[in-house]
């Protein structure tokens, strides 16, 4: 699999489609993204579902923010970036997932697939944070925008995932994300 080019590909998906968001809705803040929703069953891999919200939109749900909960937020499901992600899903579920005849080696795979595809997932998360912040999105987004990797369905995983898409030096620009995280801890 051609990594970069996946990466590169996630990045112009998801920032095209925010740059979308942000044009069709001037009146709205957007604050962040985040990809959740990721999915795979030993025969294919899913593209994982890019999410956005805006401040008008968080809200307390029994007690607790919908501020970092991507299934909550006003877009928790951007068809359009992962639509145009589908090809590349295939392609992974034909690579990884395909070979493996037997249980261990489907198992193996997929753990080699879960594994790669997390690491690829954020450093887009980390790209597209980048060209917000330098305005390469839309002008309306916040200086202190992130893309993050929310994905509450993994439990403990999510604090490490949280930290995988987050540079150490953004996280500190965003301290109810870093709030978020230390719940974790």
């Amino acid at each position: 699999m051609d990594w970069d080019s996946f990466e590169a590909a996630w990045h112009d998906s998801g920032c095209q489609t925010l740059a979308d968001i942000a044009a069709a809705h001037p009146d709205e803040q957007l604050y962040a993204a985040a990809f959740h929703l990721f999915y795979s069953d030993g025969i294919q891999i899913l593209p994982p579902a890019l999410a956005a919200n805006t401040e008008a939109a968080v809200h307390q749900t029994d007690g607790q923010s919908t501020r970092f909960a991507a299934p909550e937020w006003r877009w928790d499901v951007l068809e359009a970036a992962s639509d145009a992600m589908r090809p590349w899903y295939h392609r992974l579920s034909e690579e990884f997932l395909a070979p493996a005849t037997t249980d261990a080696e489907r198992d193996a795979a997929l753990d080699a697939l879960d594994t790669a595809h997390d690491g690829a997932m954020a450093r887009v998360c980390k790209a597209m944070t980048e060209t917000a912040r330098r305005g390469g999105i839309h002008d309306s987004l916040p200086t202190n925008f992130v893309v993050v990797i929310l994905e509450g369905q993994r439990g403990d995983e999510e604090a490490d995932l949280i930290r995988a898409s987050v540079d150490p030096q953004v996280l500190v620009t965003v301290p109810e994300l870093a709030d978020y995280l230390r719940e974790f801890q």
